[in-house]
C-alpha cells in the first residue's frame, strides 16, 4: 500500500533516477507468457518434424542400444545429437521472446545497481515481512489462482482426450510407426494443453501488467519533503529563486523611476494608476510608455512627476486603458493615438499658458 504522505505524482527526475536503480513497472508473467509463445511458435512451425525427432529419439535410446551394444558412446552421441538439434531451437525462440516481453514492457534498459546483490533479502524476518505484506498477498492470492486455472485446463484436455491416451496405452511399441504415432498423438495434446494455458495466462499477464503499472506509480509518488527537495535540484532553492526575483523587480524598478523625469505627462486613475508617456515628434512615431504602476508605484511616479515639473492628467479610463494594454518601453497600441494625443495636446497648451504668464 502506498505511503499516505506521498501525495504528489513522481516528476521526471523521479522516473528517471528510479528507472537508472532498475525501479519499472513489469510484469514477470507476461515475459515467461512470451516465453510459452516462442516455445509454442517453435512446435506449430516443426509440428511434424519435431515429433520424427521424439520418436528416434525413443528408438535410439530404447530400441536400438541392446544391453551387449560395444559401443555405447555412438549412441549416447546420437541421441545427444537429436535431442540438440530439437532443444536448441526451443531454447533460443524462448530467449528471444522472453527479451521482446521485456523490451516492450520497459524497452531497452541495463541497470548496474539491479545487479548488485541485496543481502537484506536474505534475511527471514525481512522475507516474512513482505509475505504477510499486501503486495506480498496480493502476489500469493495470484498465484494460487494461476495455478488453480492451469489445473483446471491440463485436467479438462486430459479428460477429453482420455480414450485416445487410454488407446495409446494399449497399442504396441514395437515398431516404429507406433512409436512416431504415440509420440505425435501425446505431443499434440501436450500442444493443446500448452496452448490454452497460454492464453489464459495471456489475459492474466496483462492484468498483472496493468496491475504493476499502478503499483509502481504509487510506489514513485512523492512526500511534501521530497518534492521540496527536488525543486532545489533541479531549480535550485526557492527561496534564492524568491530573493533573485526581489532583486529583479527592484532594479527593473529603479531603472523605470530614472526615466520619469524624461517623461512629457503622467496620467492618472487619480491615485491608483499612473502612467509615464514620452514622446518627441522629431524623432518618435507614436508615444512610449515610460513608466507605469499601480498603489505605491503609482504615487512614487506622482511624486516624481511633480519634483521635476511634469504635468499629472486625471483621466481614469485612459490610464486604466494603458495600464493594461501597454508595456514599459514600448509604443502605446494605435487604438489609443487620438486620446493621447489629446492629452499631449493638452500639455502642451498647458505649457505654453506657463511660458507666456513666466514671460510677462
Amino acid at each position: 500500500m502506498a505511503d499516505p504522505e506521498k501525495i504528489y505524482p513522481a516528476t521526471p527526475h523521479k522516473r528517471n533516477e528510479s528507472r537508472k536503480r532498475g525501479q519499472v513497472a513489469k510484469s514477470q508473467d507476461l515475459s515467461a507468457v512470451f516465453n510459452l509463445i516462442g516455445v509454442l511458435m517453435f512446435f506449430y512451425l516443426t509440428k511434424y518434424t519435431v515429433w520424427d525427432q521424439m520418436a528416434s529419439v525413443y528408438s535410439v535410446a530404447f530400441k536400438a542400444i541392446p544391453l551387449v551394444d560395444q559401443n555405447p558412446i555412438i549412441s549416447f552421441l546420437s541421441v545427444m545429437r537429436i535431442l540438440g538439434s530439437i532443444i536448441t531451437p526451443i531454447l533460443l525462440l524462448g530467449l528471444i521472446f522472453g527479451v521482446l516481453g521485456n523490451v516492450l514492457q520497459i524497452g531497452v534498459m541495463f541497470s548496474a545497481e539491479a545487479l548488485i546483490p541485496k543481502f537484506d533479502k536474505l534475511n527471514p524476518i525481512n522475507g516474512l515481512k513482505r509475505l504477510v505484506s499486501i503486495r506480498g498477498l496480493v502476489e500469493l492470492a495470484k498465484s494460487v489462482f494461476k495455478l488453480s486455472v492451469i489445473t483446471y485446463v491440463v485436467a479438462s484436455v486430459l479428460i477429453d482426450d482420455y480414450p485416445t491416451l487410454l488407446a495409446l496405452g494399449k497399442a504396441g511399441m514395437s515398431h516404429t510407426k507406433s512409436v512416431s504415432l504415440v509420440v505425435a498423438t501425446a505431443g499434440g495434446i501436450a500442444f493443446e494443453i500448452m496452448l490454452k494455458v497460454a492464453l489464459i495466462l495471456l489475459i492474466l499477464a496483462i492484468l498483472d501488467y496493468l496491475y504493476q503499472k499502478w503499483q509502481h506509480e504509487q510506489d514513485i509518488r512523492m512526500t511534501k519533503e521530497e518534492m521540496r527537495e527536488e525543486m532545489k535540484r533541479t531549480e535550485g532553492d526557492p527561496e534564492i529563486r524568491r530573493r533573485i526575483r526581489s532583486v529583479q523587480r527592484e532594479l527593473s524598478m529603479a531603472r523605470m523611476m530614472k526615466e520619469v523625469p524624461e517623461a512629457d505627462a503622467v496620467i492618472t486613475n487619480p491615485t491608483h494608476i499612473a502612467i509615464a508617456i514620452k514622446y518627441e515628434y522629431e524623432t518618435m512615431e507614436a508615444p512610449y510608455v515610460v513608466a507605469k504602476g499601480e498603489r505605491q508605484v503609482a504615487l512614487k511616479i506622482r511624486e516624481i512627476a511633480i519634483e521635476n515639473g511634469i504635468p499629472t492628467i486625471e483621466n481614469p479610463p485612459l490610464a486604466r486603458a494603458l495600464y493594461k494594454n501597454a508595456e514599459v518601453g514600448e509604443v502605446i497600441p494605435m487604438e489609443f493615438y487620438q486620446a493621447v494625443a489629446e492629452v499631449l495636446a493638452y500639455v502642451d497648451e498647458l505649457t505654453q499658458r506657463f511660458s507666456g504668464l513666466s514671460a510677462a
